[in-house]
């Protein structure tokens, strides 16, 4: 009898085994044949769980940002003020420079550009997915903050700019060798908590 294979347990461990090369080697040294020899599989087995190389990666980075938009969710919820919602809501920018993420932090400097192929459908979805998902939360901390009469109702209309510019502090981080991200982002934030505070 054929051994029956849970398909998300499957993708599970090519992901860990993929993210664990990606650290090793960079993601630029990286051998999708090397990568299919090593798990003992056939190319078509494993074209059967991602089409691309590029699908691949952009699964391993979502499975290992699970765990930061998990503890995110945690943290947005423990707090208090809006301040520390907002530092909550961008920890993974504000964690990446702890020793345990560092490896992530380089796979995401290492895949940046792969986020800028717009003609790329599935990497158009992932990051409308993204960003969808970071929208919802930002959404939920305001209307939060303005029901309990925190906020202004006006505050909302800097949520665009408010993500774009956490954004752009982060490509700032990638390209300038001695910016820091954290310090600036956490500035910007103390600006905005008492900017928009009633």
């Amino acid at each position: 009898m054929p051994k029956i294979v849970n398909f998300d347990e499957k993708i599970d461990f090519i992901c860990e085994k993929a993210y664990d090369e990606f650290i090793k080697n960079g993601v630029n040294n990286f051998s999708l044949n090397k990568f299919i020899e090593s798990l003992n599989m056939s190319k078509g087995q494993f074209y059967y769980y991602f089409k691309t190389k590029e699908e691949l990666i952009f699964e391993v980075i979502n499975k290992k940002s699970e765990k930061f938009f998990i503890e995110m969710e945690k943290k947005i919820e423990e707090a208090n003020t809006f301040y520390k919602k907002l530092l909550a809501l961008f920890s993974i920018y504000l964690d990446l420079s702890a020793p345990e993420n560092i490896p992530f932090d380089k796979l995401m400097k290492d895949t940046f550009y792969m986020y800028l192929n717009v003609e790329n459908k599935f990497i158009k979805q992932k990051n409308a997915e993204c960003y969808d998902y970071l929208f919802s939360v930002t959404n939920g901390i305001f209307d939060d903050m303005i029901a309990k009469k925190v906020l202004k109702k006006s505050a909302k209309k800097f949520i665009p700019s408010l993500i774009a510019t956490a954004d752009g502090m982060y490509l700032q981080s990638m390209i300038l060798e001695n910016y820091d991200l954290k310090k600036n982002l956490m500035e910007y934030i103390k600006i905005l908590d008492g900017l928009l505070k009633k």
